[in-house]
């Protein structure tokens, strides 16, 4: 899996549409979207700005497949765990 098929996985996760991903990192319109369908390559200032906007987003993950795809994922699952409790 590459990396653009990576960062599909985590929008899709999220409930995020390529539309407004493309928009927070500034990307044209059209431009993940055609990436994907082409297998294309991401480039390292796109990626700069993903990890600047998607901070739960693993990194090393979206590059290499290695990991865990967020990078806080036991905290993620502790807070849902409180909210049920109305720990919070």
């Amino acid at each position: 899996m590459k990396a653009i098929e990576r960062i599909s996985e985590y929008l899709n996760f999220k409930i995020i549409t390529p539309h407004k991903f493309e928009q927070t990192v500034k990307l044209s319109n059209g431009y993940f979207q055609k990436q994907l369908r082409n297998k294309g390559s991401i480039g390292s200032d796109i990626l700069i700005k993903i990890a600047e906007n998607y901070n739960d987003l693993n990194i090393i993950w979206v590059l290499t497949g290695e990991g865990v795809m967020l990078k806080y994922p036991a905290k993620i699952i502790e807070i849902q765990e409180h909210k049920q409790y109305n720990i919070y």
